[in-house]
Formats: C-alpha cells, sequence, structure tokens
C-alpha cells in the first residue's frame, strides 16, 4: 500500500478532524482557489484547508492559522485533482522512477505500473522490495498483476503459478490483475487460467484485458470469465460495445494508436452523453512520444476534439479512482482526499503551472521541486542482463533456404505483420539480399547463446545491423542486411550487457545503454526523449515508415499478435502454429 494511504493513523485522523473544525491550525491554506467540482460539474470560488498531506476543509471559511501554517494564493488559478494515469509500462526504456518524475512535474500524481519485466525476472522477494521503495516517491505507485506472460514460452510460463500470483494479487499496492492476453484460455476453459482468473475475483481485483477488434460474442466470455475493463477500443463503436458490456473503457493515446482524437470526435458523433465508466492513457509509450506531455497531453487532445473539459479531467482523475476504489482518498478536492492538486492558468490547457502531491508544492512550470529518492536498484535484484559471452558469429544470421521460395516476415504496421512467400536470390543454399531493396535479415537471439531463430523481414527499412535487449523475452533482436555488422552490433549489447545499438556503413550511429534488466536507462526522462528521437530519425531515413520501431522490435517476439513471431522454436504462424523456420541450436 502507497506510504500515504499507510500512514493514515488514528491521531493523524483525530487532527484532521479538528483542522476541519477550525479547533486547530491548519498546515496549508489554498487561498480563494477557483476550482472544478467534478463530483457535481460546479465551479467555486473558495478556501482549501489541508492537515499535513489531507485536505480537511473546502469551502468559503477563513481556517484557523497559526505562524507554521503555509500560505498559498490561488487567485487567477482554476484547481483540478492529480491525474492518474491507469496503464503504463514502466520499463519501456525509463523506468518507474524516472517516468514518475517526468509525470508528476505535468500533474500525473499517480501511476499504475504493469509488473511484466519485474515479475519476470525478480525474485517474488525482491520485487516486493521494489514496491515498497518506490512507496517513497513523492507520485503513488501502484501496480497491475498479470496472470499470463505475454509469450508462449514454457520457462515464461511456469513462473505463473496460481500460489505466486495469489501472493502477487494480495499484495496491497496491487490494484488490478492482467492485462490478459491469454484471454483465449480463459474461455476455452484452460484449468490453470481460470484458476488465476478466479484468485484475482477472490482478491477482489480489477481485472484488464487486451481484445483489439473482439466481437460482441468474445467480449461477453471474457466479461464472464472476469474482466471489467479494456484499453484496445480502435473505433467509437469498440468504445461503445465495451460500455454496454459492462465494461470501463480506457481510450488511449499512444505511439502505436494515436487515435484519441478521434475516439472522442467518434464517440460525440453517437451522441455519447455518459463518460464516467471512461478513463485516459498513454499506453506505456516511448520517450520520444512524451514529447508533449504525460496524461496532460491526452487531456488537451480530448478536449481540443470537442469534449467537454468536465468530462476530460473526469476521465483523468475521478474515474479511474472510482474504478481502482481509490477515491475516499483521490480524484477530488474535497475532504478526507490526500491533497493532489493541479494548478492550471486556463482549463483549456491541462499542462500545469503548479502541482501539489501530498499537500506539499512538488513541481513548478514544468519543473520538479519536491525530491525523488534513489533507488538502489541492485538491491532488488534490477541490474545488467545476464547475457552470453560477446562471441556471436556473422553465420549465425544465415538464413538457409532449400524450397523454391521462402516464408517472409512483412511489417504491416509498427506491430502487426504477415506471412509471404516469396522468391529471393539464394546462393549456395543461403538467401542473399544484396539485389532485394527493403528487407533485412531478423533474428532472435538467446541471451544466453543457447540458440538463435533466424528470417527474413520485410518493411523495417534497410541499415547494415541493429541490435537490442529490448524485447518482451528478454533475448536480443538483430537484424539488419550485413551479418559482419549485425555480428559487431550484437557483441557490442552483449558486452555492455543490455543496449541498443545501430551500425550502419562501418559507423556506430546510435548507441542507448540499458543497464537495468536489458530494457531500462538510468538517464532522465528529457534525455531518454532526445535519444529515442535521434534513433526514430535515424531509422526513418532508413526507410522505416511506420509510428514506433521501439515496439515493432519490443512485438516480434510477442505470441498474443498476428501473425508470424520470432520464438524460441522458430519463425512461427500464430494463427494456426506452424513452425516456417525451426530455431537453430547454438551449442
Amino acid at each position: 500500500m502507497n506510504s500515504t494511504l499507510r500512514h493514515f493513523t488514528e491521531e493523524k485522523l483525530s487532527e484532521l478532524i479538528s483542522v476541519s473544525r477550525f479547533r486547530a491550525p491548519a498546515t496549508a491554506w489554498i487561498k480563494e482557489a477557483h476550482i472544478l467540482n467534478l463530483y457535481t460539474g460546479e465551479w467555486s470560488k473558495q478556501n482549501v484547508v489541508l492537515f499535513e498531506d489531507r485536505i480537511a476543509y473546502v469551502g468559503e471559511k477563513e481556517p484557523l492559522t497559526d505562524a507554521n501554517t503555509q500560505i498559498i494564493e490561488a487567485q487567477g488559478y482554476t484547481l483540478v485533482p492529480g491525474y492518474i494515469e491507469p496503464h503504463a509500462h514502466s520499463f519501456h526504456m525509463y523506468n518507474p522512477r524516472s517516468l514518475g518524475e517526468y509525470a508528476l512535474a505535468r500533474g500525473t500524481t499517480t501511476i499504475l505500473h504493469d509488473n511484466i519485466s519485474f515479475f519476470l525476472q525478480l525474485q517474488q522477494h525482491e520485487f516486493e522490495g521494489l514496491i515498497e521503495a518506490l512507496e517513497g516517491m513523492p507520485v503513488k505507485n501502484f501496480w497491475w498483476a498479470r496472470l499470463d506472460p505475454n509469450v508462449r514460452e514454457k520457462e515464461m510460463q511456469r513462473q505463473f503459478t496460481v500460489d505466486r500470483v495469489r501472493r502477487m494479487l494480495r499484495n496491497p499496492s496491487v490494484l488490478q490483475a492482467g492485462e490478459l492476453t491469454y484471454w483465449k484460455e480463459a474461455i476455452n476453459g484452460d484449468p490453470s487460467m481460470i484458476a488465476r482468473m478466479r484468485e484475482a475475483r477472490l482478491a477482489g481485483k480489477r481485472i484488464e484485458t487486451h481484445n483489439p477488434g473482439a466481437s460482441v460474442e468474445t467480449l461477453n466470455a471474457v466479461a464472464a470469465a472476469g474482466a471489467t475493463g479494456c484499453h484496445e477500443s480502435i473505433t467509437a463503436e469498440e468504445v461503445m460495445r465495451r460500455l454496454r458490456l459492462g465494461y470501463y473503457a480506457t481510450l488511449r493515446h499512444s505511439s502505436i494508436r494515436p487515435d484519441l482524437g478521434e475516439l472522442i470526435k467518434g464517440l460525440l458523433n453517437t451522441g455519447c452523453r455518459y463518460w464516467d465508466r471512461m478513463m485516459l492513457t498513454t499506453d506505456g509509450s516511448p520517450p520520444f512520444f512524451l514529447a508533449e506531455g504525460f496524461t496532460d497531453a491526452c487531456i488537451r487532445i480530448a478536449i481540443d476534439a470537442g469534449l467537454d473539459p468536465v468530462d476530460a479531467y473526469r476521465m483523468a482523475s475521478l474515474n479511474p479512482a472510482v474504478y481502482y476504489g481509490l477515491d475516499q482518498d483521490l480524484g477530488g478536492i474535497s475532504p478526507g482526499r490526500i491533497a493532489d492538486i493541479v494548478f492550471l492558468e486556463d482549463l483549456r490547457n491541462p499542462t500545469p503551472v503548479k502541482v501539489m502531491a501530498n499537500g506539499r508544492i512538488a513541481a513548478e512550470r514544468g519543473m520538479l521541486t519536491a525530491s525523488f529518492p534513489e533507488v538502489e536498484w541492485s538491491r532488488y535484484g534490477i541490474g545488467p542482463l545476464a547475457v552470453m559471452d560477446p562471441c556471436v558469429q556473422p553465420e549465425w544470421f544465415e538464413v538457409y533456404c532449400a524450397e523454391d521460395k521462402i516464408p517472409v516476415i512483412e511489417l504491416v504496421n509498427a506491430v502487426i505483420t504477415h506471412n509471404r512467400l516469396e522468391r529471393l536470390t539464394v546462393i549456395d543454399g543461403k538467401v542473399r539480399l544484396t539485389d532485394s531493396p527493403g528487407y533485412v535479415y531478423v533474428s532472435l537471439l538467446d541471451r544466453r547463446g543457447e540458440w538463435i531463430t533466424v528470417g527474413v523481414m520485410k518493411g523495417f527499412g534497410e541499415v547494415d545491423a541493429l541490435a537490442s535487449t529490448y524485447s518482451l523475452t528478454g533475448d536480443l533482436i538483430v537484424l539488419g542486411r550485413d551479418p559482419v555488422q549485425m555480428a559487431r552490433a550484437a557483441n557490442h549489447v552483449l558486452a555492455g550487457q543490455g543496449g541498443i545499438c545501430v551500425v550502419h556503413q562501418g559507423d556506430m550511429r546510435f548507441d542507448l545503454s540499458l543497464p537495468l534488466l536489458g530494457t531500462m536507462s538510468l538517464l532522465d526522462m528529457d534525455a531518454l526523449i532526445a535519444e529515442t528521437s535521434r534513433l526514430l530519425e535515424l531509422l526513418r531515413e532508413s526507410g522505416f515508415g511506420f509510428a514506433d520501431p521501439i515496439y515493432s522490435l519490443e512485438f516480434l517476439s510477442s505470441t498474443h499478435l498476428p501473425k508470424v513471431r520470432l520464438t524460441s522454436q522458430g519463425v512461427i504462424n500464430i494463427n494456426n502454429g506452424e513452425i516456417l523456420i525451426p530455431s537453430r541450436p547454438l551449442r
């Protein structure tokens, strides 16, 4: 449980009541604030009176004060509750601390984090120690507990025992189960998945699912299994489909689905009048996509698309607070709630002038004034990725072809692939790409050096070599047109025990160290935005034509997406399980 909630003692409650009744001095007084009341949609000019991190009184009366009362003049400002990000993948180059710093400076005071990367790579006690360590941050950190590993790899699946999942779900900082990618197993009656779903329901947790394009029948079955929310709506009709079945619908504006504005316009065109079961998310977008902001950017897009600002701010604060059962503490500017307050100059501009978190001014004009404690990552098992020695050879990336045609992985957008059988140049049984522009060799290399899966991909562009430890399985993604340079790039990130690099025409064009589990940097967000923007520009110059190459790399090994993926077994057709090109042992 967040430390702010855990330390709400009987003595503190008694003092809070005393301040609310004007019998004890306030610790802080926000004077003559113009407040947006999200419960009623009303506006009022009132005083907000605090005792420590809690709001004691909201009204026209002036509080009892003493020499220690901090007085904050709020004339000219509009006050709204702190924003809540309900769906963060906080290992996406940044880490939970650096994401929290960036988010808080822009008004997001509460974040719910995906646990998958930490769950898979840490011991249970290490992860629980990390959760506790992050409780001391000015931003509130909560978690979801995955019920499946996102990838059909036996080693990963074995970690999702009922006992371990149960222990995760009973942690008070865990508010949600999911997101479900093995939902088919749940609705098909798989006993193990049913047991985990039941544990989530018994623990009283919300259950998030991942159902893009799902039919009404599928959504019915997944809801019957226990799902309560979905963030995968692609159209306004898909949003309404979920709402009609009792789901909460989280509308996203992310690097691979930057369509929040269109969703809002579509919903308005349908005559939608009820927005209390909708939320907003950035859905774990990479740093370069967050250059325009965080939750504040989502609110701005929703308002610019025509949504009433009151509804937009509800979707960013009160609605998620209600959904996760936090509304007794968060989501409003009202007595008893934690004083997470965003100061705005203009309601149509949700990027704050000041941010109050836990009753203290934590940021002004986009700059943090509150300090985030350092995290001793190694204490919680978070450090360099355990990998093989840098002994990768160019011949590992050779693609053999004994048939007339070879399966080609075609990237049709940032994350979806198709399977194409094509004739490519074959010399001595090996595919040569010299006269095939737009194609690259692509591989998933076991980080321990036991096996490699190789194939050919079209649509990523043309670089001599790119190597990355950022993948769903923790193995290396290596792609390019020159096996010699691919080996060089792979050995470089192996030597650094985590990172992503691009080698082209003999030069190291990009090099980012990811020293935390091979997925996270120690750089602050501003530096990461600059670095990943440079990577995006470099790859676009090389022919990458989609929104997000980082997600493209991550999802090459993701078996919950169509249609062709790289696995430890080989290049696999997800639709029917056919191994198109088997993996090769290296030892």
